[in-house]
């Protein structure tokens, strides 16, 4: 083994020395400061970098907040509002970016109002204690949710929707009732007010771009607020059942027109985002196409729901996931599949059954009058040929058209038979009949009984003409308890008197008819205390004292769907009050309104703070008198303690 001789260095003189560190020097000064603007930016874009740091660092040099917060329509702060809340979703909600508005405006004002939305809520429980029902021109935020900005309204509802979550994944979700309540009525009404514009420009696009499948996500959203499904998980779903036929023909009949062209299947998703003029294949090819899906989609027996009561067989999202549903649904699921695989169906509705309806439209097509099918859904997606007028070309008994509107018309008529049970998806629907007939005689009539029936607030979308930026709900009557003055009186009510009431706010109490003779004593309603008035001295009562009490509605039939309301009840000859300790019937959602949890130890229900002050001594009383109870309820939660929202 041979080695290299080494090879002496050269000392380094002065001069090399001195140069070397002056350079150091100059290297270690160098800090982000002396960077440029741009490389600044853009080293803030990267997502290591969170918004909250991106804060930090302006504040740290007043050159480095100049750097940033004075570059309004840069790159970064895009780049922070997509990391923060999320890629941007046109389908959802657009953001509108001009001389008015920038990205940087966009992301501030959002985190403000992602602040300032739980904030309201957790003041509505005391601040609308009094109304019996809260008219939508008092609910604040009018500007953001009427705002020709749809980013805006959006940004309240995302956030509302973000806090009521918040409060149901909470573990003490059962000690937050009065916050669960509050967030629950604003997200209604944010709801109905985001996507009542949705419908309305839907409704306004010209009958080309209005995507069937995209309307019913709306409308399900509209009735449905709670359910929180994003179009792009719908559009998604019913992609991977076209994909789904798209596989099964390429497998069995590998020749088929569609797999004609190199990007046939990117081909398949994109005509899920538009409406096509014609069928795409010539009739034979069609009905491979239409025979598969026919595999696919009715490969479960039970897939079609004659029920009257479940309201997810008429959410569009719903259907899909458990693959059962209305058929009017179903037949939205086969022609959006039928869309994407090129084939154009058309919905038909009769007086007796829903149907897709098809007959090929192919350019080619030689033969003038091709046969007529109907794909009847409810038996399996069965083909059969129709019979047409040769006069009209139109099915027996078939209605004029069937736009949007006409399809939207006669799925409303249909969830109204369902939701007449359920009055508050029933109010939904009535409001979205509303907006889309305004004019209509019969849906006025049933409209207005309805409000001076139930207590009820009307359509935040419906406007004046003389004032269309803001809802007209200014007028709305008996938005006060008949009693309120009584109930929450300006002065609080004290005990320590001759006669101090027996039962104190947040008690539960039974009102029992005393029977005569053989009949025995039933309880006829039971309810919540929320207030109490003295009678005066001489009155012959033996208990003189009147009770506000939380109970639900004298309408036998549908009492136990219908808002709870205030009852002012006493003791009598022939009806007798007793405290009840297990809150069985007590699961009405209003109980939010006036009371925060159910405390086991005192067998009451706790009021809000307000309430509590205005009846101060009854915290105490109840204590008292919970020492002497013969046992103490059992601590249970489940649905008949707590409100389902």
């Amino acid at each position: 083994m041979t080695t290299k001789p080494l090879k002496r260095q050269r000392e380094p003189d002065d001069d090399d020395v001195v140069s070397t560190a002056c350079s150091s020097a100059e290297t270690a000064s160098t800090t982000i400061l002396d960077l440029p603007t741009e490389l600044i930016e853009y080293i803030c874009c990267c997502d290591s970098l969170k918004l909250i740091d991106v804060f930090n660092l302006a504040v740290s040099h007043s050159k480095l907040n100049n750097c940033l917060f004075h570059e309004r329509n840069s790159c970064l702060w895009k780049s922070k509002f997509i990391q923060k809340y999320g890629p941007l979703d046109s389908e959802e909600y657009e953001v509108v970016i001009d001389k008015k508005s920038t990205w940087k405006d966009e992301i501030m004002l959002r985190l403000k109002l992602d602040k300032a939305v739980p904030a309201e809520i957790i003041q509505m429980p005391s601040r609308y204690m009094k109304l019996k029902n809260v008219p939508y021109h008092v609910y604040p935020f009018g500007q953001y949710l009427n705002s020709e900005n749809e980013g805006h309204r959006y940004y309240i509802l995302s956030a509302t929707l973000s806090y009521y979550k918040q409060l149901q994944s909470n573990e003490c979700r059962y000690s937050n009732l009065d916050l669960l309540y509050a967030a629950h009525q604003f997200l209604i009404y944010s709801c109905q007010v985001y996507f009542g514009y949705k419908l309305s420009n839907f409704l306004s696009l010209p009958p080309a771009e209005q995507i069937v499948e995209r309307g019913f996500h709306f409308l399900g959203r509209w009735w449905c607020p709670t359910v929180n499904t994003l179009y792009r998980d719908i559009n998604k779903s019913l992609n991977n059942i076209a994909i789904n036929v798209y596989n099964r023909i390429h497998l069995t009949n590998p020749a088929h027109p569609l797999f004609e062209y190199e990007d046939c299947l990117k081909q398949v998703i994109e005509r899920g985002k538009y409406n096509i003029n014609h069928d795409l294949f010539n009739e034979t090819s069609t009905m491979i196409i239409l025979e598969t899906m026919r595999q696919i989609i009715f490969s479960d027996e039970q897939l079609v729901c004659y029920c009257n009561h479940d309201l997810n067989c008429f959410l569009l999202q719903q259907v899909i996931d458990r693959r059962k549903g209305s058929v009017f649904l179903l037949c939205v699921i086969f022609e959006s599949v039928a869309r994407r695989l090129g084939v154009k169906v058309r919905l038909t509705a009769t007086s007796v059954h829903n149907f897709v309806s098809w007959s090929s439209s192919w350019p080619g097509n030689k033969h003038k009058k091709p046969t007529c099918y109907l794909v009847d859904i409810a038996n399996g997606g069965v083909m059969r040929k129709a019979t047409v007028c040769p006069v009209s070309g139109k099915l027996p008994e078939h209605f004029k058209a069937n736009s949007i509107v006409d399809l939207f018309w006669v799925f409303s008529k249909t969830v109204e038979q369902l939701t007449v049970e359920n009055i508050s998806t029933y109010k939904y629907v009535l409001d979205f009949q509303k907006l889309l007939k305004p004019d209509d005689s019969e849906v006025e009539f049933k409209y207005q009984k309805f409000h001076q029936y139930y207590d009820y607030c009307q359509c935040p979308l419906l406007r004046n003409p003389s004032n269309p930026s803001a809802p007209n709900h200014v007028d709305e009557k008996n938005i006060m308890y008949t009693d309120w003055e009584e109930i929450f009186p300006s002065i609080p009510k004290t005990r320590g008197e001759k006669h101090d009431p027996k039962y104190a706010i947040g008690m539960m109490i039974d009102i029992i008819a005393m029977g005569n003779g053989s009949c025995s004593s039933i309880v006829t309603k039971r309810g919540i205390v929320v207030g109490w008035t003295r009678v005066p001295s001489n009155n012959p009562l033996p208990n003189p004292t009147v009770y506000h009490v939380l109970v639900r509605p004298d309408h036998y039939t549908t009492a136990k769907y219908l808002n709870p309301v205030i009852k002012a009840i006493w003791e009598g000859r022939y009806e007798k009050l007793q405290r009840q300790l297990k809150p069985y019937e007590y699961n009405f959602k209003n109980i939010g309104k006036f009371f925060t949890h159910f405390s086991h130890e005192l067998g009451i229900f706790m009021p809000i703070n307000d309430l509590a002050q205005l009846y101060p001594d009854d915290l105490s009383y109840t204590i008292s008198k919970s020492s002497n109870l013969d046992y103490k309820v059992k601590p249970f939660t489940g649905p008949h303690v707590v409100p389902k929202y």
